[in-house]
């Protein structure tokens, strides 16, 4: 196979007998190795490629072209290409891997990849990524299926790949719901299946009833969708296209009945037409759905739903390592390694025996049975009608797989079902588990490592029934709450009118107050290590007791205790998993628990505290450095005291501590359980960077780089070749990119013209960008034409 003779990496096609086939001459370069055979299919013949590509010789895109020429129209070329690039789901992009890139781009080539690695080194230092892919031309990306195959045990592992004659239709998850669901068949299923005189006098009475409950929604659902293995999207096109259509359909018939040059003429001048008016209506269907995009909304996934037509690059799927340092490959070994690891977060922080409360351990006050006083309060079928129609409809459902959707079109019937059902819970204090098992999607967090266990972020899906119960109890704690004032005023998390920036404000105030009149101020920023999933249960089930009726606090006990959860990994789902700490994430009550467990956080008059849900900072001011720091440590010892009390742990090393002053003396640092914190320039809080003088630089510096690691995510959007009209690459920006540069405008607004020049280069890079303008084309014109101010 190589020119020279000689044993090397080669390549090699296997083929059944039965099929046929010929070979044909190889090709031989020291670049590139590829056995060729030609294969008929029912579409004619097409050229089967084993490549291989020696990763010490650098190629060019014209050598790849010649190799691609010799294949002809239709083809598919795969193996083993040793070149990488993000295009095609590699971890990193190498010389090679642009080169194939741009030959592929050139020659309208298409490319096949499962987005995993294939290439797993024997060294654990190194890491896995993607080499082995194909190539192909003349043929449909829906006749064409690609996946992984982990059962050898090679370096390299094998990239199955189907071809068939028909559209292959992915496989979807298995939902209750679609788009041909016949739901007046649903109701009537629903009345005639579901028996609201099921007694609910006892816990095993209720957990029937939600066995009850879920089996005839289920069944009901998927008696009225039509079976089908994609739930496939219809498209209305206006009367003007569908007309033109017809007329083009006519011009071809005729055309191909007389073949005169005037009938061919006015066939091509209707497909330019049809052409053109295809693609107003398109960019006008993206346009109406970014228009609805905001900074919350505008994810990855949000922008895939209105571009999912265009062709876009393969994501990385990155593996995960274990502890041994082997990779987990496959779904189900990373759900498995997900779930270990969950299992182990989801435990309270271990404290010395010394500093533990007595009063719950000692005297067992949380066994003490109490008088029931106040119940809670029934809810009524317009109350609970009311909550089922404000839920958003496309929120993904827990593992019922019933939605919001499916709820709100439940007959009466089904209606005081759940009224019976949610008031039989409130009186007994009684949650079932069902409503208590979090199905846990893992997701990586930016920036960080993703073959890092630890890089991933747990997404937890409750079922909506619980949801919709927690909605109703959080309506009825709240008067308590906001009577016998339980969330101090520091805090400023979970609750309504107290944003973020309003929470900075408030400390940037007292920043500048200090700064004017010459004083010191000693800041620590605090890091509390996962505090909402290490929240000890019975230290808030202690303080729940006592703030609240028995009647409420029996609910949240209930609530809290014996809680499962399980991890889903594409397909693939592990078993039940006990969580012993934490807040349920994900869910309503969840915030509010949080609040109550941290509300007794030690203030002071002499410091100012300030908190956003875990993100804690306090201030200490004074005239001499020393003074400011004393307060400030003060402060800090009643909190660690108050921290090991209820097992909460911090992160010493990541807490901060910064001296604002216009001065150049220093104050001195301070210490957390007897740690010293680390001092620095800056800090960075709810997402805005504080520096000593309040100058704002760092904050925009690192917004600027936020933008340019967003701004590459975006280029295939708005790059020349891309198929976004010019209006829709605007939207973008407003909708994604512009909410990240004037977040917390209210207060770095004020910063030196020479910082807020560095967003304003990027706004007039961006709309360079999108518009390819030449360089005679000023910023300001650019500005102007698109009715686009200024940062300024």
């Amino acid at each position: 196979m190589h020119p020279d003779g000689t044993a090397h990496g080669e390549s090699a096609v296997l083929i059944k007998n039965n099929i046929k086939h010929s070979e044909i001459k190889p090709y031989q370069t020291n670049e590139i190795q590829a056995t060729n055979v030609v294969v008929e299919d029912w579409s004619g013949p097409i050229k089967v490629s084993a490549i291989y590509s020696p990763p010490k010789h650098t190629i060019k895109n014209e050598d790849y072209k010649n190799f691609f020429k010799t294949l002809g129209t239709r083809f598919i070329a795969g193996g083993d290409y040793n070149a990488k690039h993000t295009s095609w789901g590699s971890r990193i992009t190498t010389a090679k891997g642009r080169q194939l890139l741009l030959a592929v781009q050139d020659m309208g080539l298409n490319v096949v990849s499962t987005g995993e690695p294939t290439y797993w080194p024997t060294d654990t230092q190194k890491f896995p990524d993607l080499i082995d892919f194909c190539i192909t031309k003349g043929i449909a990306n829906d006749n064409i299926k690609c996946k992984s195959c982990h059962d050898l045990s090679s370096d390299h592992s094998p990239v199955i790949v189907t071809l068939n004659r028909k559209t292959m239709i992915n496989e979807i998850s298995c939902k209750l719901h679609s788009r041909k669901t016949n739901w007046k068949s649903f109701k009537q299923s629903v009345k005639s299946t579901l028996n609201i005189k099921l007694p609910l006098k006892t816990e095993n009475n209720i957990m029937e009833a939600v066995e009850h409950f879920n089996r005839c929604i289920q069944q009901a659902a998927w008696n009225s969708t039509p079976t089908c293995a994609q739930d496939i999207r219809e498209y209305y096109y206006s009367l003007t296209i569908r007309e033109m259509l017809a007329e083009k359909r006519l011009a071809r018939k005729q055309w191909q009945r007389t073949r005169y040059p005037k009938d061919k003429t006015r066939l091509n001048h209707i497909s330019a037409q049809l052409k053109q008016l295809l693609s107003y209506e398109r960019n006008k269907s993206v346009q109406s759905y970014l228009e609805k995009l905001d900074a919350t909304a505008a994810t990855d996934f949000s922008l895939w739903k209105a571009t999912k037509k265009l062709k876009r690059p393969i994501v990385f799927q990155p593996p995960i390592r274990k502890r041994d340092k082997t990779w987990a490959c496959s779904n189900a070994e990373k759900a498995e390694v997900f779930a270990e690891h969950l299992n182990e977060v989801f435990l309270p922080n271990q404290i010395e025996a010394s500093a533990m409360i007595t009063s719950v351990e000692d005297t067992n006050y949380l066994s003490q049975i109490k008088l029931p006083d106040i119940p809670i309060k029934k809810c009524s079928m317009r109350e609970v009608y009311a909550v089922i129609s404000q839920l958003p409809q496309h929120k993904a459902p827990g593992y019922d797989l019933i939605t919001a959707k499916v709820l709100r079109e439940l007959p009466d019937k089904g209606f005081m079902f759940l009224i019976h059902l949610y008031n039989a819970v409130f009186r007994m204090g009684y949650v079932p588990p069902q409503w208590k098992v979090a199905q846990i999607i893992m997701i990586p967090k930016p920036g960080k490592n993703p073959e890092d266990i630890k890089a991933y972020r747990p997404i937890s899906l409750l079922p909506i029934p619980s949801k919709i119960m927690e909605i109703l109890f959080l309506k009825r704690i709240k008067p308590i709450i906001v009577e016998k004032k339980l969330i101090p005023d520091h805090q400023f998390g979970f609750r309504q009118k107290h944003s973020t920036i309003e929470q900075v404000h408030r400390l940037v105030d007292n920043i500048n107050n200090t700064l004017e009149q010459k004083k010191y101020c000693s800041a620590a920023f605090l890091d509390i290590a996962q505090a909402f999933d290490r929240v000890w249960h019975d230290g808030l089930l202690f303080k729940v007791k006592k703030m609240v009726p028995t009647s409420y606090y029996t609910f949240v006990e209930s609530y809290l205790n014996n809680r499962n959860f399980l991890v889903k990994q594409d397909e693939e789902v592990t078993n039940l998993y006990r969580i012993n700490a934490g807040v349920p994430q994900g869910s309503v009550l969840g915030p509010t628990l949080y609040l109550l467990f941290t509300y007794d956080l030690p203030v002071s008059d002499k410091v100012v505290i300030g908190t956003f849900a875990d993100d804690t900072v306090v201030l200490a001011v004074d005239k001499n450095p020393s003074q400011a720091s004393a307060k400030l440590q003060k402060s800090l010892n009643d909190i660690s005291h108050w921290l090991k009390t209820w097992r909460i742990k911090a992160n010493e090393t990541k807490s901060v501590q910064v001296t604002f002053t216009n001065r150049r003396e220093t104050c001195p640092p301070v210490k957390l359980n007897e740690i010293e914190i680390p001092q620095a320039n800056e800090a960075k809080y709810l997402d805005l960077y504080l520096d000593r003088r309040l100058t704002w630089r760092k904050h925009i510096f690192n917004k600027r780089k936020a933008l340019g690691l967003k701004l590459r995510k975006l280029y295939w959007l708005i790059c020349r070749k891309s198929q976004l009209s010019l209006q829709n690459k605007l939207l973008l920006y407003k909708s994604i990119l512009k909410p990240i540069s004037s977040y917390g405008i209210q207060l770095w607004g004020t910063s030196a013209n020479s910082n807020i020049e560095i967003l304003q280069r990027f706004q007039s890079k961006y709309l360079r960008i999108i518009t390819d303008a030449p360089w005679y084309v000023t910023n300001n014109h650019l500005h102007r034409d698109f009715g686009i101010s200024t940062i300024k």
